[in-house]
């Protein structure tokens, strides 16, 4: 019996044959592992340049068991999703994501590599959360945001959690998105693991 395949194999497909053009784009951040909520979900493969694209992957060793929280708090921050799922996940995960995924089928060939075809095309997710898209900052950069708001210093030492709403009311939401977006890109640190080769 051949062995399932796991994560890291459909990753590197992902890397291979749908990711090309945005990692050779100047204005795009393709980061692993991106932290939602300060890390409690996160984005298998995050996708930054004029919107915040996230991919989730399911591959056969995996389980749909976190599925429904993943879908949930995608849902809070990205403008556009897709699974990329094994065939032995297909039909249970399509019940399990929105109408605005999109949906990838990952499937070992003969040689033993993971082909790609896709099943559904993404949508715009019309419903992000302005707080929880404000989460994705890290302290000096909601602060740097604020000031530059002209909010006063006394309120800059309010604790991080009482920030992000303020952040949040300060702006529409489609420019807290693109500030938001070019703060990422513009990161010289990232926490999280290095992508692939």
């Amino acid at each position: 019996m051949a062995t399932l395949f796991k994560d890291g194999d459909v990753r590197r497909a992902v890397y291979a044959r749908m990711l090309g053009s945005a990692m050779r784009s100047a204005d795009t951040l393709v980061i692993d592992e991106l932290g939602l909520d300060h890390g409690s979900c996160r984005i298998d493969i995050a996708v930054i340049n004029g919107h915040i694209r996230g991919l989730e992957i399911k591959a056969e060793a995996d389980t749909l068991a976190r599925l429904p929280f993943q879908v949930s708090a995608y849902g809070e921050v990205v403008d556009k999703a897709s699974l990329i799922v094994a065939e032995r996940h297909l039909d249970a995960a399509r019940l399990l994501v929105p109408d605005w995924w999109g949906v990838v089928l990952a499937r070992r060939c003969a040689n033993g590599e993971v082909a790609l075809r896709r099943i559904r095309d993404e949508k715009v997710n019309r419903s992000i959360d302005p707080v929880t898209l404000a989460r994705l900052l890290w302290r000096p950069e909601i602060v740097r945001m604020l000031r530059d708001l002209g909010h006063p210093e006394r309120t800059l030492r309010a604790p991080r959690d009482a920030l992000y709403p303020i952040l949040a009311s300060a702006l529409p939401r489609r420019v807290l998105g693109a500030r938001v977006r070019e703060t990422l890109k513009a990161r010289a640190v990232w926490r999280d693991r290095p992508r692939p080769q």
